[in-house]
């Protein structure tokens, strides 16, 4: 069971490592340091770092799911995203998340320059390091870059490990990550479907996974395979 706690956050179903496709060698040894610590109880905590899209959401949703079902559910993780503004979130609701295997703050460099907020994310990751449990922290901008409002965060995150991401861009990539998401959804994606895609729409990820979650409602409305044919039909593509 996944548990977030004092609000129930949805993870997204598609939400897992092995759907999220490395741009290149480097971030790939990063994950996979990244989640070989989630498997210990080393008290590690990382800083995901990143522009809008390479899939720092993502990350940290399947890191939730990893521990969550390498444990059978014994291991309790929180994931919060910290920019939401429906959320009634305050630096309060971080309490006591030491006592959790793994939390998970998205869009933390949103609360940066909040003294309150600051305080709170510095005795969560110096309380979960001395419990042994995780903390994985997301944002767009670079440590180095924020402006802190006190000194406790500063200190704070002098122990915490910066990956920075890179978006996908080579189509090959694109199409990869397409077919293990469409795997993930019951559906094989042929290596031309892929390349249609990509050439139809974009670079941009988190689009051609829109597109591909309406073709997959559409493929199980009418109980279709993901055939060109089919997939220019739903999209109206006359050629």
């Amino acid at each position: 069971m996944f548990v977030q706690m004092p609000l129930k956050i949805e993870l997204r179903d598609e939400a897992a490592f092995e759907t999220y496709i490395a741009p290149n060698e480097q971030v790939a040894v990063a994950l996979h340091h990244f989640q070989q610590a989630l498997s210990d109880q080393g008290g590690e905590a990382f800083y995901l770092q990143g522009a809008e899209g390479v899939g720092k959401t993502h990350l940290l949703q399947a890191a939730c799911r990893f521990v969550s079902k390498a444990t059978h559910g014994k291991r309790q993780t929180v994931y919060f995203p910290l920019s939401d503004q429906n959320l009634p979130l305050i630096p309060d609701v971080l309490t006591g998340l030491e006592q959790v295997a793994l939390t998970c703050l998205d869009d933390v460099d949103q609360k940066i320059g909040d003294a309150a907020w600051e305080q709170a994310i510095a005795r969560l990751l110096s309380k979960a390091a001395i419990a042994g449990h995780h903390v994985v922290l997301s944002g767009k901008t670079a440590m180095e870059a924020w402006k802190f409002a006190t000194t406790e965060l500063n200190r704070a995150m002098v122990n915490v490990l910066p990956v920075t991401l890179a978006p996908l861009q080579e189509p090959e990539d694109l199409i990869l990550a397409l077919q293990r998401h469409a795997k993930r959804m019951g559906l094989q994606l042929p290596n031309e479907v892929g390349r249609f895609l990509v050439k139809r729409f974009s670079t941009d990820i988190e689009e051609l996974l829109s597109v591909l979650q309406l073709l997959a409602q559409q493929s199980l409305i009418e109980k279709r395979r993901l055939t060109l044919p089919f997939v220019k039909h739903v999209l109206g593509d006359p050629k």
